[in-house]
């Protein structure tokens, strides 16, 4: 079971349009509870855009680089790709990210 905070690299072929493609790092934000009851986790793609956006967040502390793209969560059966396990961010970046990606649940005003 993919844990939160966890990088993993997965294949998400095939996609479309502007989703990213191909083998890469994504980073699992959701509780675990999602994936006991579900066999499913949310996560977040990581990129080595240099474009700079306030939900494009840089990796720190991690062998993994580049930045993780809060605004193009996905939610992916795990299980049914092949994803192999790379590294856990540490607390503070775990408590960081989640605290960002909370802004695009927010209702507008």
């Amino acid at each position: 079971m993919v844990k939160q905070g966890e990088i993993i690299k997965i294949n998400l072929n095939p996609e479309r349009g502007h989703e990213q493609q191909g083998y890469r790092p994504y980073i699992c934000l959701s509780h675990e509870i999602i994936s006991q009851v579900s066999n499913i986790a949310i996560f977040a793609p990581i990129s080595n855009t240099k474009r700079d956006y306030p939900f494009y967040i840089p990796l720190k502390n991690t062998v993994t680089t580049g930045k993780v793209l809060l605004d193009q969560l996905v939610a992916v059966d795990y299980n049914a790709r092949q994803y192999v396990s790379v590294e856990t961010v540490d607390n503070d970046l775990l408590e960081e990210l989640l605290m960002k990606v909370r802004a695009i649940f927010q209702k507008s005003s």
